[in-house]
């Protein structure tokens, strides 16, 4: 075979494995997305507050993403391969059966133990797309790789539009089908490669870790500010539109677009990164999204649709370069590096959401969504104090 038929093979395997890791990606996204459009019918069906709601947000998010660094870590000193079909099949059984005990407490449970499946794939997942990626197509693979997720949150409001709607709540264990799926192909494929498993020693992980604590604390913080931003929308929209007015399947329809323009986002940012600058373009388009926000805030009809999905589109532009500037600040944890950016910053968003539902309580959601508006200008600030591109 010739040097470019074994090149265009080599590539073709390489976007192979990197397609099915962003559909493991979507998979393990895809279960925590469905929470969203559920939390209308929490509210109007059994009476639960808005305060309440934010409790579930919360339980799920803090063991989606607390947990991450500590596996991130694990896989960065030993393989755990296995954690790419076990995370999304224990993500997937909790929301399979939702509806058989709508118990508050019981919820609460069920929750922690898919967010738990969340945080296994997370960072295992990104250090095996950070492997089989080019150095100078870093950030736009990060982005292929980070958009399956955002693909499977996406999906989530249509796939309970069409359980609610039209299939009937008691087919509601169907979605445990991607997790399934995904299980059979990465028991079949054996080349992925998820930790280097060169034998760091502790000090030497730890000494990585040490010597661009700063810059990691940052990009944490810059992740964080925009996580919280996205977690509040990403919840509480539906709910919001509600309140305009909407029907419960318009709502999840905008919601579905509004996630949708996020992940054009990332592929957008990824681009304009590799070429202009990352630190630029992370404070560009933090910066960009508050008047966009405010814009959605103020308007009504096609109009604040259309600033809703250019301010997403604008705040999830940050995101894959801000894992692949983590991963280059702690080159010898990828994992535990990922993680901070990618899960645990969204614990700005989990111990964001009790508060913001029980001012949403008082003073109307729409008002209380608007004091969140204005956060990534913090972010955007952050971007001003990293020292690396």
């Amino acid at each position: 075979m010739s040097r470019a038929g074994n090149t265009g093979r080599t590539n073709f395997m390489k976007w192979k494995k990197m397609s099915f890791l962003a559909l493991g990606h979507f998979a393990s996204d895809f279960y925590p997305g469905l929470l969203a459009p559920l939390l209308p019918l929490l509210t109007t069906q059994y009476g639960w507050t808005l305060a309440q709601t934010g409790v579930l947000v919360m339980i799920l998010s803090i063991f989606a993403n607390a947990m991450q660094p500590v596996i991130g870590l694990l896989n960065d000193r030993y393989p755990l391969k296995s954690f790419l079909w076990l995370g999304p099949m224990l993500s997937a059984i909790p929301f399979s059966f939702f509806f058989f005990n709508t118990d508050f407490e019981v919820l609460t449970i069920t929750l922690a133990i898919a967010g738990l499946g969340v945080a296994m794939y997370h960072p295992v997942g990104a250090v095996a797309a950070g492997y089989g990626a080019d150095e100078n197509k870093r950030v736009v693979t990060m982005a292929f790789f980070s958009s399956g997720g955002s693909v499977g949150v996406t999906a989530a409001p249509l796939a309970m539009v069409l359980i609610i709607n039209v299939i009937g709540i008691k087919y509601m264990p169907l979605v445990v089908l991607p997790a399934f799926l995904m299980m059979f192909y990465f028991l079949y494929d054996n080349d992925i490669v998820v930790s280097e498993h060169k034998g760091h020693t502790m000090r030497e992980m730890i000494s990585s870790l040490s010597d661009n604590f700063g810059e990691l604390t940052i990009l944490w913080m810059i992740s964080g500010f925009r996580a919280m931003v996205y977690g509040i929308v990403g919840n509480f929209l539906a709910l919001l539109l509600i309140a305009r007015g909407y029907s419960y399947a318009v709502s999840a329809y905008f919601l579905s677009a509004s996630l949708l323009a996020g992940i054009v986002g990332m592929f957008i940012g990824g681009h304009l990164s590799d070429r202009h600058g990352k630190r630029k373009i992370m404070a560009l388009s933090l910066f960009l999204s508050v008047p966009l926000f405010y814009g959605f805030s103020f308007t009504t009809g096609p109009l604040s649709i259309v600033f809703m999905l250019l301010a997403m589109v604008s705040l999830t532009a940050t995101l894959p370069v801000n894992i692949v500037l983590a991963q280059r600040a702690a080159p010898k944890l990828p994992g535990m590096a990922s993680s901070l950016v990618m899960g645990l910053s969204f614990m700005f968003g989990a111990v964001a959401a009790p508060p913001f539902g029980a001012l949403a309580d008082r003073i109307g959601i729409e008002a209380a969504m608007n004091w969140v508006f204005i956060v990534p200008i913090i972010g955007g600030l952050g971007v001003l104090f990293l020292k690396h591109e």
